[in-house]
């Protein structure tokens, strides 16, 4: 593994940095998973959100703006825009759903010989993207005492955009 695997259930994954911790996954709430592991000496990185039975209509659409701002991301992404540009692409799409406030974190950050490297995709970043660059984009909403949701895939940037090494559904899943 390339960090220790992080679950978070519920409000306790509203928390983008939290930890995991001895609380109880209760029915009817949001699972968050965050995991990557080492490949020749290359650490990778992933996040996932999955429902544990039903929850309200109002999470499950936030999880839509998440993973509608992660794929903006992922399509727009391009050699020779900033960093700080491929931030504002998916931010944007979660401010306008009205959650800004709830996205307080970065985009996404590189990846190497350890899981968190340069560069940094974050607001006002001038950093220009170039090819075969590596790093995560991982939009996310927290909203305190309600749930956290976090959709991330790793990838390298080609002359094609973004290539995710993550291949496992983004559908929303209901355990």
């Amino acid at each position: 593994m390339s960090f220790d695997t992080l679950v978070q259930f519920g409000d306790h994954a509203a928390d983008p940095h939290g930890t995991t911790s001895n609380r109880a996954l209760k029915a009817n709430e949001l699972v968050l998973f965050d995991l990557g592991t080492m490949t020749q000496n290359y650490a990778s990185d992933a996040s996932r959100t999955v429902a544990f039975g039903a929850v309200p209509k109002d999470i499950h659409d936030i999880y839509d703006v998440v993973l509608h701002a992660q794929q903006a991301a992922q399509q727009q992404a391009k050699i020779g825009m900033t960093a700080g540009e491929l931030d504002h692409i998916a931010r944007q799409v979660i401010e306008e759903a009205g959650y800004g406030q709830y996205f307080n974190h970065r985009l996404g950050h590189g990846l190497g010989s350890s899981v968190h490297e340069y560069p940094s995709i974050m607001p006002d970043s001038h950093l220009i993207l170039q090819e075969n660059m590596v790093f995560s984009i991982e939009p996310g909403i927290y909203i305190p005492g309600t749930a956290g949701i976090r959709i991330e895939d790793s990838g390298y940037l080609s002359a094609n955009g973004f290539i995710p090494f993550t291949q496992t559904t983004k559908n929303f899943t209901v355990l």
